[in-house]
């Protein structure tokens, strides 16, 4: 409702138009009435109404002299004059100071009706564009003052819109878990949020103004909060931000975490406590409660480091484990050690990503399209949301089960193919310092697993295999050389001669030498 000020000098004249338009219907309410122009003037410059319905004639100051006056003044309200005089005059001084209509009485009900209906429209387009000038001019001061290039002079303009406070804050709020969403769905969500953290303070701190926030990266917005906001918490901000987390947690369906910013005492230097801020994002993981304040981390040391390699393997290890539940259990493992590392946010993204990239390139290897995984792209661009930590892991597991799952495919479809090709690389590095566990990992395979496929595949084990075709291969150097035991026990991958010749009189129950020399009699 627009606010309304009826001035007459006469009483029944100012009833009468109360009570025969419907305001309400038009979009205005009556606030206050006045029986002459400088009675009227201290309502307005007191209430500041949008519109003042205002006679002509009246005692001490007129209608055009409180015209005249209020024309000069900051706040213009709209105006219509109401008189029972006809007068060209009259009416072309008023239209020179901008009013709004001038009506004849006795006053028609239609008529005047249809006037406060057009003026309601166009006063809410005005204040409409004022509202996005105020925008627009707030966010340019804001990302002026971040910068720490803001005019003094605009910033000493704002200050009265504010209360002209001693003390200012720059809180970052982040809204959690809008990463399976359409762009729409998430913007949506966002002026939702937005609009629900703006009513929550204003209504707690008992605003009138309007709290001015703004938007920074996805998901993420800055509100500069101010000492006025503080009085119902004791001056304590910690106390402001719990209840304003504790309200939103009942609206909301997303979470939200809150960076707090250093307290500074003049705006001009608020960069000071948005910087504060920002460090604070790099303690997300750290701080379990959603609140991370800059005087609380300041002594706080953090990790950028990624983990251990031990993890990464430990993850392709366990996705060819049958169960499931030794997947939760490393990923398990990996968060207890962000927690005990007390690492940076940064930090376990790498870290994280590095796993991601890591089983990619397991899928691909195995002629697989990583792709065409559900978890694919929300895995990719997982920094660039904002997630809780449970919310990270439980992406990292359902990601890692699908990936076990494809990988598990991709096996039993290329499983022939590819222990044919270790067999083959076998039968060419038999004489390299060659394992189980070195093959494995080269094929990305299990060593338990590649063992078990092996022996099903040949129907021996590996171990056996490849001393058999190492002993077989000795067996052609002592026939076709000279060469002494030692060298060919080497040419043909032991490092040992001893275990050499006890691994040859196993298979063939003879020594090496007691072959050549058999040989050399068969001549």
């Amino acid at each position: 409702m627009y606010k309304v000020v009826l001035v007459d000098d006469e009483i029944y004249v100012r009833k009468g138009l109360r009570s025969l338009i419907d305001w309400k219907v038009c979009g205005f309410e009556v606030v206050e009435e006045a029986s002459n122009g400088q009675q009227a003037l201290t309502v307005i410059r007191n209430l500041k109404p949008d519109l003042v319905v205002v006679d002509i004639r009246m005692p001490i100051l007129d209608g055009l002299g409180l015209i005249k006056i209020v024309a000069q003044e900051e706040i213009q309200p709209k105006f219509i004059i109401i008189s029972g005089y006809s007068d060209f005059k009259y009416a072309q001084t008023a239209l020179k100071y901008g009013v709004h209509d001038f009506i004849l009485k006795p006053i028609d009900k239609e008529e005047m009706e249809q006037t406060l209906t057009v003026l309601s429209k166009s006063l809410h387009k005005q204040k409409t564009l004022q509202e996005k000038d105020r925008e627009i001019k707030y966010k340019e001061i804001m990302n002026q003052l971040l910068f720490g290039n803001a005019d003094e002079k605009e910033v000493a303009g704002y200050l009265p819109i504010l209360g002209n406070p001693k003390e200012f804050y720059y809180i970052i709020i982040e809204v959690n878990g809008l990463i399976n969403n359409t762009y729409e769905q998430n913007v949506a969500i966002y002026k939702k949020v937005c609009e629900k953290i703006a009513k929550v303070i204003r209504d707690v701190c008992d605003l009138k103004e309007k709290v001015w926030i703004q938007d920074l990266e996805q998901g993420s917005m800055g509100v500069l909060i101010t000492a006025n906001y503080l009085n119902r918490f004791q001056m304590n901000v910690g106390k402001f931000v719990n209840w304003v987390k504790e309200e939103l947690s009942n609206q909301l369906l997303e979470e939200v975490t809150f960076y707090i910013g250093s307290s500074v005492p003049d705006l001009r230097i608020l960069k000071e406590s948005y910087e504060t801020a920002q460090r604070g994002l790099q303690f997300k993981y750290v701080q379990k409660d959603g609140m991370i304040f800059s005087s609380e981390i300041t002594k706080k040391a953090l990790h950028y480091t990624e983990l251990d390699d031990s993890f990464y393997y430990l993850v392709l290890e366990k996705m060819e484990d049958e169960s499931s539940g030794s997947i939760r259990g490393i990923v398990d493992s990996i968060f207890e050690e962000f927690h005990k590392r007390n690492m940076a946010r940064s930090a376990i993204h790498s870290s994280i990503n590095r796993i991601v990239h890591s089983i990619f390139r397991f899928i691909k290897k195995l002629e697989g399209d990583p792709s065409q995984l559900v978890f694919f792209q929300t895995m990719l661009k997982v920094q660039e949301f904002n997630v809780t930590l449970v919310q990270l892991k439980e992406l990292l597991i359902d990601f890692v089960l699908e990936s076990k799952e494809e990988i598990t495919k991709l096996r039993r479809l290329s499983t022939k193919s590819e222990v044919y090709k270790i067999k083959q690389y076998i039968d060419s590095h038999y004489h390299e310092n060659i394992s189980l566990k070195t093959i494995a990992a080269k094929f990305y395979m299990n060593p338990v697993y590649l063992g078990q496929l092996f022996k099903k595949t040949y129907g021996i084990y590996f171990k056996e295999y490849l001393l058999q075709i190492r002993v077989n291969e000795a067996k052609r150097l002592l026939r076709q050389s000279d060469n002494r035991i030692y060298e060919i026990a080497e040419s043909v991958g032991f490092n040992n001669t001893d275990y050499f010749v006890t691994i040859f009189g196993k298979i063939e129950n003879i020594t090496p030498s007691e072959y050549r020399n058999h040989l050399k009699r068969k001549v």
